[in-house]
């Protein structure tokens, strides 16, 4: 098994060209970010909390990671652990999360235009974050009653 810096270090493939990526180092506040940048297509993958750090704005880098439900709408597959994304929206940016590791592919430009809503002030719609959180929740109930099922069958 991979260590969590073995995993970090990995030069990934982009998940629309499937060309290696280029590590790139960012400069920001405490330890910088080295994000994966597609030669081809421009677009960026960030590892989980990365974003936050780029964007210095937890109240839309959570929106965009946090609670994002259990349904894959995007058509891409996180670079990092294999996964299904998911697209969550922040105004007219759609940014496709890993539904396992959190992690986020951002097309070109989108970094910029993340920036300017940040700067703006973002609100969020509250409402399908919470259709997100139920839907969590509910995939939360489901697995701990199966969990529940398969130890007790198991204990007989």
């Amino acid at each position: 098994m991979q260590s969590k810096r073995e995993s970090a270090d990995r030069t990934l493939d982009c998940p629309k060209c499937w060309v290696a990526m280029d590590k790139e180092e960012l400069e920001v506040l405490g330890p910088n970010v080295v994000i994966d940048v597609c030669p081809k297509c421009g677009g960026i993958w960030l590892d989980h909390g990365e974003l936050k750090k780029l964007l210095k704005d937890r109240k839309l880098s959570d929106y965009l990671t946090e609670h994002i439900g259990t349904q894959s709408k995007s058509q891409l597959v996180c670079p990092r652990c294999g996964w299904l994304m998911d697209i969550e929206t922040a105004e007219d940016v759609d940014v496709d999360v890993c539904l396992n590791c959190g992690g986020v592919w951002l097309d070109y430009g989108e970094l910029e235009k993340l920036r300017e809503i940040s700067q703006v002030g973002f609100k969020g719609d509250k409402f399908a974050k919470d259709i997100e959180r139920w839907e969590e929740m509910t995939q939360k109930g489901r697995q701990s009653a199966l969990s529940g099922l398969f130890r007790r069958l198991s204990r007989r």
